[in-house]
């Protein structure tokens, strides 16, 4: 029905970030020289990804960011993904986030999130929950995993499609095959972009000034929240980390059967409704069983796979289109309060109650050890 309406889907902008900072912004290309690209058969071809930063800033910029940038580009693809016609979204480009591009950074050193997008998402598709940390005083990097995004566009404007197409009928040899080096490769651009960091500091870079690179968080949504289990337990540099509705069954059994020792918690749908992936449950299961540290299972009941995103939020259209559950526009904002919570908990010290908000406010099934 909706493929043939002839009325745009309406947007609102993102919600206001609702912590003490202003949120400034920028965005950088980064390529990797040591890495060879998995996804092309080129000799030399290094891997290259995008990356947007907020943090908090002192004042307001000449600009807003926008929510999405090169439109024209984007949004075919992103129609793509989700299965419409472009003209139904083409009001999608009319968002307004909240970041000021370029501003001027507080002048004291804050806890660093690196965020990980789903498969054929993009670094903003939870922007409400990264200005969120960032008006909390976190410096927050979201990376485009090149082939891994619906569409990565480089500032000179050329751009890489989306490339981690998969049968439904593919074996399962297959499917490790080809999912266990794209998860590593995921990891990996995290872990190159804590070197990044790094390197931002001992340079005088004025974004590694702002970033305590002793205090890291992670977090992720669907692939991206596998991504943040193989990089928390290929990386001791990180220090919490917590997953959006996570997609487990592209992770090795060595991780599941290890788990990791710091503090983990996954946010999600309930498991019987993971469509394709009937393993998942049974493997977050075993993997939170094997941490060992604060380990917390958190599902929220009549919820949807793209409830733990931005687009809920942005249009009410996404429950008729099957995308997002009952709790709708009203879970982002209490995400909000509990990612930032828990990263406060864990990285800050701040003795919370961080799970209130979805225990008090949402039917959910708690598993913590």
């Amino acid at each position: 029905m909706l493929q043939n309406c002839a009325v745009m889907i309406p947007f609102k902008d993102l919600p206001r970030p609702d912590g003490k900072f202003l949120v400034g912004t920028d965005v950088f290309v980064l390529k990797d020289v040591n890495r060879e690209e998995i996804f092309t058969e080129a000799t030399n071809d290094s891997r290259k990804i995008v990356v947007q930063v907020w943090y908090p800033s002192s004042e307001e910029g000449d600009s807003i960011y926008p929510y999405l940038d090169y439109p024209d580009i984007r949004i075919p693809y992103i129609a793509k993904r989700l299965g419409v016609k472009e003209r139904l979204i083409e009001h999608i480009n009319k968002v307004e986030a909240n970041a000021y591009y370029k501003s001027k950074p507080i002048q004291q050193e804050f806890p660093v999130i690196i965020f990980s997008h789903g498969l054929g998402g993009n670094r903003t598709q939870n922007t409400a929950n990264i200005e969120s940390l960032a008006s909390n005083g976190y410096v927050v990097f979201a990376i485009e995993h090149t082939y891994d995004a619906n569409i990565t566009i480089f500032n000179d404007s050329t751009y890489i499609e989306f490339n981690s197409y998969l049968s439904e009928d593919v074996s399962i040899e297959e499917f490790y095959k080809i999912r266990i080096p794209q998860i590593k490769t995921r990891a990996d651009d995290i872990s190159f972009m804590i070197d990044q960091i790094v390197q931002f500091k001992e340079q005088g870079f004025y974004i590694g000034e702002i970033c305590n690179i002793n205090n890291i968080g992670i977090f992720g949504h669907s692939f991206g929240g596998g991504t943040t289990i193989v990089s928390s337990f290929l990386d001791s540099r990180i220090d919490a980390c917590l997953n959006l509705d996570g997609w487990l069954e592209p992770i090795t059994k060595n991780i599941i059967n290890s788990g990791i020792n710091i503090p983990f918690c996954y946010i999600g749908q309930e498991q019987k409704q993971w469509n394709g992936a009937p393993y998942n449950e049974e493997l977050l299961l075993d993997f939170h069983a094997n941490n060992k540290n604060d380990s917390y299972i958190i599902e929220i009941k009549k919820s949807h796979h793209f409830d733990f995103a931005d687009i809920p939020y942005l249009t009410r259209t996404t429950r008729l289109m099957g995308l997002s559950g009952k709790p709708g526009k009203t879970l982002t904002l209490d995400l909000n309060k509990t990612i930032t919570n828990f990263f406060n908990f864990y990285l800050k010290g701040q003795k919370t109650n961080w799970y209130d908000n979805l225990e008090n406010n949402y039917n959910t099934k708690i598993h913590s050890k």
